[in-house]
C-alpha cells in the first residue's frame, strides 16, 4: 500500500490530486508538525477495513454486527466457506478488484488449493462435470 504524506496546507492546495492519489490505491497521512492529522483513503478500502475489524472481534461481539452484509462475506471468506470469486460477488466487486484491495490491505488471498489433496478433489469434481 503506498503510503504519501502531506501536509494540511498542501492538502488544501492539492486536494483534486491527493483525492486522485487516492482513489488509485495510495493512503495519505495529512500531517501537522511532524505529527498525523488525518488520514485519507478510498470508501471501498475504507468499508473494507471496518467489516475486517468486526471480523477480528469475538464471535459474540460480532453477532450483533452480522447484519452488515460486508461482514459476513469477509467472515465466510477469512473461515474458508467461500471462495474469493464468490465474496467479490457479495462485495459486488469484480474478482479482480478485490484481489488487488486484499494485497493493499494485506488481507490472505487463497487462490486454488492448499493441498496435494484438495488439488486431487477439486480435479475429480471437475470430471464429473461432464
Amino acid at each position: 500500500m503506498t503510503r504519501t504524506s502531506i501536509s494540511q496546507a498542501d492538502l488544501a492546495r492539492k486536494t483534486q490530486e491527493v483525492v486522485d492519489r487516492v482513489q488509485h490505491g495510495e493512503i495519505a497521512v495529512v500531517e501537522s508538525s511532524g505529527h498525523e492529522q488525518a488520514v485519507v483513503l478510498d470508501p471501498l478500502d475504507f468499508r473494507l477495513l471496518r467489516a475486517l475489524a468486526q471480523c477480528a472481534i469475538d464471535d459474540t461481539e460480532r453477532e450483533s454486527q452480522e447484519s452488515d452484509p460486508d461482514v459476513r462475506a469477509l467472515h465466510a471468506y477469512l473461515a474458508d466457506e467461500i471462495s474469493l470469486g464468490k465474496t467479490a460477488d457479495l462485495l459486488d466487486l469484480s474478482r479482480f478488484e478485490l484481489q488487488e484491495r486484499f494485497l493493499r490491505l494485506g488481507v490472505p488471498l487463497r487462490l486454488g488449493p492448499a493441498t496435494v489433496e484438495e488439488a486431487r478433489a477439486e480435479i475429480e469434481a471437475a470430471l464429473k462435470l461432464d
